[in-house]
């Protein structure tokens, strides 16, 4: 049994995370980054950005929000669609069919398969004539458990959103707007396993926990892939110092880790970013974990997450306040104390994220110690009081 340190996983794990090394003016290599993250989560969330915007900030230089709509909505070579863990997630429109295949599994046993079969035959075919003579649907043409359930079934794909806050979606029929597309093509044992070893090639290294949770499968069933997969010699197990169980990763990635360096990046990270959705495996490999308040209407905080080379330092709550174009940030949570470079860097790096939102200042809330303000200052950012001017 091959064993690793943990500091070398880390490095692993945000390399293939794309944290550590982030694309250089990428807004084109958009398609490839989501590739290689086995997808990424829409969240129609607007505390901030919305996560899936964010997820790419963080791993391409310059990223652009239009960048990722065009693939989505113009060219199309990116796509929403239910997939992992039955959520909506994006994916390259030429891998759905494996992507689809893969999850058909979870599907029939979970609440999917419940809202499809909800759906009566004579609803499907008054939606589908009504894209026909007009080209899309949305809310304002049909009920919202009628329009998901045709979506979930495979039969529409969202054609566009609407522009705003909330980007309400537009269904179109998949065969209209993706032609070249079979959901159904392939064999679902095939995309299962393919669906696994990808997962693991995206995050370099998981336990069996983790894959099971990404992906959405019983812990019994991923030990059965992963099984196959490593008689097949596609991945393989290793012991992670410090670490309780055993991970796996691709013996590609093996053979790259101990010559991997410490690179000094900063990520400021949304509670449904791919690296910090699975909480659990989160807390056991970093050390670090949040409790997400997701459904909390009241009082609820929307941490962004502070990775600064290989350690978690904490996190903000923060929020955007579109109309007075201020990024607030309410407060400031430290989960381990850095240098003074490390928290300047963070600092810097907040101004960009501030910059990105479109904000021209940023207020800091009586949860933020005085030194936290400091920071700015010594950027050379102008300060008044609690507002740190970035525009």
């Amino acid at each position: 049994m091959n064993s690793v340190s943990l500091e070398m996983a880390k490095r692993l794990i945000l390399k293939k995370q794309m944290i550590s090394q982030p694309v250089i003016n990428g807004s084109k290599q958009v398609v490839e980054v989501v590739r290689k993250l086995c997808g990424v989560q829409y969240d129609p969330l607007p505390v901030v950005e919305q996560a899936h915007y964010l997820a790419l900030w963080n791993r391409i230089k310059n990223f652009r929000k239009d960048s990722l709509d065009e693939a989505l909505y113009r060219d199309r070579s990116l796509i929403e669609f239910v997939l992992m863990r039955q959520t909506l997630n994006i994916v390259p429109a030429e891998e759905l069919p494996y992507y689809y295949q893969a999850v058909q599994c979870v599907f029939r046993r979970g609440w999917i398969q419940r809202a499809i079969d909800s759906l009566s035959p004579q609803d499907a075919r008054k939606m589908v004539e009504r894209i026909k003579s007009q080209g899309m649907i949305s809310l304002k043409d049909f009920s919202y458990p009628n329009l998901r359930a045709l979506f979930y079934a495979g039969k529409t794909a969202i054609a566009r959103r609407e522009s705003g806050i909330f980007r309400m979606p537009y269904y179109g029929l998949l065969g209209r707007l993706h032609p070249d597309l079979t959901l159904r093509s392939g064999d679902e044992e095939d995309a299962r396993k393919w669906l696994v070893e990808r997962t693991i090639s995206a995050f370099g290294m998981a336990s069996t926990s983790h894959v099971a949770y990404w992906t959405g499968y019983r812990v019994d069933e991923t030990e059965g892939i992963l099984g196959q997969l490593e008689m097949e010699k596609a991945v393989r197990k290793v012991k992670v110092d410090g670490l309780k169980g055993l991970q796996w990763v691709t013996d590609e990635d093996f053979a790259e880790i101990e010559e991997l360096e410490a690179e000094k990046n900063v990520a400021l990270l949304s509670p449904i970013d791919n690296l910090t959705r699975d909480r659990k495996w989160l807390g056991n490999v970093f050390g670090y974990s949040f409790s997400i308040e997701y459904f909390q209407k009241k009082k609820m905080r929307w941490q962004i997450s502070i990775l600064c080379s290989t350690n978690f330092l904490g996190f903000i709550d923060a929020k955007m306040d579109r109309r007075s174009r201020m990024f607030m940030i309410k407060e400031l949570f430290v989960h381990r104390e850095g240098e003074r470079e490390d928290w300047l860097n963070v600092a810097r790096r907040i101004v960009d994220f501030a910059v990105f939102h479109k904000a021209t200042g940023i207020t800091l809330g009586e949860r933020c110690p005085k030194w936290f303000l400091g920071l700015f200052g010594k950027l050379g950012c102008e300060c008044k009081g609690n507002l740190v001017i970035v525009a």
